[in-house]
């Protein structure tokens, strides 16, 4: 089982890193309200995680923070970006 969740913590981990390097960089133009809402449905996954596996703390820890910082970064995202694109 932890094999697995570890596993799963990378993938979102780096699916993050991508995703957010991607809106950085221009390549993608998501709207604020769509990183938002990826970033509670991660929070809420990191949750779902946390109180499921009581052995499993750390991972579903992890998930929730990156949940958080992606839904901070998403509201701190300038809005006029997305008009102009």
């Amino acid at each position: 089982m932890h094999l697995g969740l570890m596993i799963l913590t990378l993938i979102i981990i780096l699916l993050m890193l991508v995703y957010l390097s991607g809106i950085f960089l221009t390549l993608i133009s998501p709207t604020v309200l769509q990183i938002q809402l990826l970033g509670i449905q991660l929070t809420v996954f990191g949750a779902v995680i946390l109180l499921a596996y009581n052995e499993a703390v750390g991972y579903g820890l992890t998930i929730g923070i990156v949940g958080l910082i992606t839904g901070i970064v998403g509201s701190f995202r300038d809005k006029n970006s997305t008009k102009n694109n």
